[in-house]
């Protein structure tokens, strides 16, 4: 069977390329002054789900202009193992682990399908030395930096995952956000984390009857 998880909110306690952009950021004044001076909008931007990939490229090209594809994947690795050696505001949830790893215990395949990029995504998870493949949003050369290509959120998670072999299908899904209703919709056993009354509610409106609330 195929379990189908999120990473930011859901595997994460937060916002991985929020973090690793800020990282990147701070590094440089140069990049720190633009990156303060264009947030007022960009990050407005990325809140919105008509504007995300433009917000998102914006603070991206920011923090990625003048890297080569190889610098690229070295300051994901880089990250990585920062937050392996818990030295970023970021971590594992313990019971989100402990789900996948139930999952993989019982020989199901494991796929994370996120919005953050591939190559952060797959230098993260690699963390975690577990058997599972990631599908990320893409990037792109532009203007000396790199922007996003294919923005791998909403119903995108679902295209993605049906390009890679997976179906149209799937026996469960893990999201903290109704953003990826397309990925519950298409499971048998959707599960939205963050729990309690106001999750089940949620899934009630968005008319997941199969659907529970997970206190992670």
């Amino acid at each position: 069977m195929l379990a189908v998880f999120d990473m930011d909110g859901t595997l994460l306690n937060g916002d991985s390329t929020a973090l690793w952009l800020w990282e990147r950021a701070k590094r440089s004044p140069l990049r720190l002054m633009a990156t303060l001076a264009v947030a007022p909008v960009a990050v407005p931007m990325v809140a919105l789900p008509f504007t995300r990939r433009t917000g998102a490229s914006i603070l991206l090209w920011i923090a990625t202009a003048g890297l080569s594809e190889q610098q690229l994947m070295a300051s994901c690795d880089d990250f990585a193992r920062a937050f392996a050696q818990k030295r970023c505001g970021l971590a594992w949830k313990p019971q989100a682990l402990a789900a996948l790893d139930g999952h993989v215990a019982a020989g199901d395949r494991v796929v994370v399908v996120t919005a953050a990029p591939t190559c952060l995504a797959s230098a993260l998870l690699r963390t975690l030395d577990r058997r599972v493949d990631v599908l990320g949003t893409s990037l792109k050369p532009g203007l000396g930096g790199w922007i996003a290509n294919i923005h791998c959120r909403n119903q995108r998670k679902c295209q993605a995952l049906a390009e890679a072999g997976h179906g149209a299908r799937w026996a469960y899904a893990y999201t903290d956000s109704l953003d990826d209703l397309p990925i519950l919709r298409a499971a048998d056993k959707p599960v939205i984390v963050k729990g309690g009354k106001a999750a089940e509610r949620r899934l009630f409106r968005a008319g997941l009857m199969n659907g529970r609330a997970a206190a992670w």
